[in-house]
This record gives structure tokens, C-alpha cells and sequence, in this order.
């Protein structure tokens, strides 16, 4: 039987996270930038740690994001692919969503990719909603940005 627990991140931490970004994106974030988040004024970071079935624990997800006046942004999540569809990021949203209201958070902010489905419909089940479109956002690929909102006042 496996458990998760959330972690704040360290920068010991950014060696696995670099795996699971490099798993996860076609144009991942450098290590620095992730280092940079760590030593950012209103940025907050979190782990989730796989422990139990007799192994060492492992870092399996994780979340990076910045409270700025009540609105946290979250900036990126990602799961390693072995523990997707797991209710993972589920599980981990919804602890950064309790930090950010213990924190004055009223409403959270995010970009995607409209080819990313599936992160789509996460963020659709958990009461987001997309509010815009950011024209040719993602470098890499000149895609859009939509721009997603949740309202936490909603959810009371």
C-alpha cells in the first residue's frame, strides 16, 4: 500500500524533478529556472513523495506556484507517467489549494495548452474555467495560451 505526503521542495529535490519534467514536456524548464522559484518572494513549492510497499521513498509529482495579493498562479505540475491517472494531481492540487486559502487566496490562475486535454479536464473538474486566450504564448510552438481561473469563493 502506497501513501503520498507533500514535501516543500529543496534543491537536493531538483535532480528528480528535472526526470519528471524531462518525461513530461517537450520543452522542459532548465534547472536554474526551477532554483530561481525556490529563492522567489511569494513562490511556493511542493513535492509529492510515494512512500511504502517496502521502498525508499520516491518523488513523484510536483507543483510550483506564486501567491501574488489573493491570487495564487500556479506556474507547473506535473506527474511521472508511472503515477498518472492516479488522482495524483488531484490530491496535490487540492493540498496547494488549502495552503493558498490558509494564505488569503480568493481565486487561482493558469495557462495551458488547448492540445493538452487531459490537464484540461483536470483543472475542469477541479471548478477551473477558462477566462481567455493568450495568441502564439508557448515559444517553442507558437501555440495559445488558455487562460484558466478558479474561484475559490465559488467553492464555499
Amino acid at each position: 500500500m502506497y501513501q503520498w505526503q507533500l514535501a516543500s521542495i529543496n534543491p537536493a529535490d531538483i535532480s528528480p524533478i528535472m526526470e519528471i519534467e524531462q518525461d513530461s514536456f517537450a520543452f522542459p524548464w532548465n534547472p536554474r529556472s526551477f532554483l530561481g522559484e525556490l529563492t522567489c518572494k511569494h513562490a511556493y513549492s511542493y513535492i509529492v513523495k510515494s512512500i511504502g510497499d517496502m521502498q525508499a521513498e520516491k518523488i513523484i509529482a510536483y507543483i510550483f506556484f506564486r501567491l501574488i495579493e489573493e491570487e495564487l498562479h500556479i506556474l507547473k505540475i506535473a506527474v511521472t507517467p508511472h503515477w498518472r491517472g492516479r488522482g495524483v494531481a488531484t490530491w496535490l492540487l487540492q493540498k496547494c489549494f488549502s495552503v493558498a486559502l490558509e494564505l488569503g487566496a480568493t481565486s487561482a490562475f493558469l495557462e495551458v495548452r488547448p492540445s493538452n486535454e487531459s490537464a484540461i479536464a483536470l483543472y475542469r473538474k477541479e471548478g477551473f474555467r477558462i477566462i481567455g486566450r493568450r495568441p502564439n504564448y508557448y515559444a517553442d510552438t507558437r501555440e495559445d495560451a488558455l487562460v484558466l481561473m478558479k474561484n475559490f469563493k465559488e467553492d464555499v
